[in-house]
């Protein structure tokens, strides 16, 4: 390869760059449709650019154009089948279209492809839950803690469904609900008052 591809790469890197500017807001105000015009040239250029994909993929979610953005993560698939977080993000998509089985297919397949992608099993929560299998969403949950033990979305997830299964008590879920919050206002109530 010689400096003639140097140079395309970079050119096309730069490119993105600009675009991702756009995309992102940086040192400008957003402006998708100048970002998408961007990213179309990169894929011009680069057909299998997956950043270019996936970032495009991500303004598609943001307008609400839902069957564009479920392209360009099958693209990305197309390019990568092992592409694991493009699953998971075709995933969400389905999910927001109100298509749980296909949304239950793609985290399936992501968390086939990667097994310690938390946020995949975070969101196959929200699937079972929404079926109204809380044995199964209980599960899910708990594998993306083991992942994830100190995230505090998943726990917070898991004290509802936990509640709403009757494991643990009203207490405990609003405890769980206010996590450090609220050990600083009791903190605060039981060693703080004057004269204690």
């Amino acid at each position: 390869m010689g400096s003639g591809y140097a140079q395309a790469t970079g050119e096309v890197e730069a490119l993105f760059e600009e675009a991702q500017r756009f995309h992102l807001g940086l040192d400008q105000s957003v402006d998708y449709s100048r970002a998408l015009s961007l990213y179309k040239q990169v894929i011009q250029a680069e057909p299998n650019h997956k950043d270019a994909l996936y970032n495009m993929a991500h303004i598609f979610i943001a307008q609400k154009r839902y069957d564009l953005a479920i392209s360009h993560y099958k693209r990305v698939i197309s390019i990568n089948p092992q592409d694991s977080d493009a699953y998971n993000n075709l995933g969400s998509i389905y999910l927001l279209q109100g298509e749980a089985k296909s949304a239950k297919r793609a985290y399936a397949k992501a968390i086939q492809l990667n097994p310690d992608l938390a946020v995949a099993y975070y969101n196959l929560t929200f699937v079972f839950f929404k079926e109204g299998d809380k044995v199964r969403a209980e599960k899910a949950i708990s594998e993306a803690i083991r992942l994830e033990p100190d995230n505090a979305d998943f726990v917070k997830l898991q004290s509802q469904i936990l509640g709403e299964r009757g494991k643990i008590s009203d207490w405990w879920a609003v405890a769980a609900f206010g996590g450090f919050g609220g050990f600083i206002a009791g903190y605060y109530w039981l060693f703080g008052r004057k004269g204690v």
